[in-house]
């Protein structure tokens, strides 16, 4: 009966890993208004993760795009009024509209996320099992 339950502790922490980070992906999205002051952290942080993206936004345009921030005189506000819109067309998003982008562009990484808290979790199962047997 022993060698059972010895057995079943890396299938626990594979189960454990697994459910800890599931837990965490959906987080990230929910609640999506505070309860007992939990908020997921994309509709609490939207606002300034909307100007973060802004400010970063040009260096993800193409080369060419990046030559108007030289033209003198009107370069860097073209730039500034193109990170503007990205900001302003990120914080118009609902919720689920932004929820549904990330998705859309992480869904693979965050599965697999999911999936490495499992098999961390029935690595270290295992560690308990030499353990215990030690």
């Amino acid at each position: 009966m022993i060698e059972y339950k010895i057995l079943l502790l890396p299938i626990v922490g594979f189960i454990i890993g697994y459910f800890t980070n599931y837990l965490a992906v959906i987080m990230l999205f929910h609640p999506k208004k505070k309860i007992f002051g939990i908020q997921g952290v994309l509709p609490k942080r939207k606002k300034i993760l909307a100007k973060r993206i802004g400010e970063i936004s040009p260096e993800i345009m193409p080369p060419y795009f990046r030559k108007i921030e030289g033209i003198p005189a009107i370069g860097p506000r073209i730039i500034n009024s193109f990170q503007n819109a990205v900001e302003n067309q990120i914080n118009t998003l609902s919720v689920d509209e932004l929820e549904n982008i990330v998705f859309k562009v992480i869904k693979k990484e965050l599965y697999f996320i999911e999936i490495m808290g499992g098999v961390i979790g029935f690595i270290i199962g295992c560690v308990q099992v030499l353990i215990m047997i030690i």
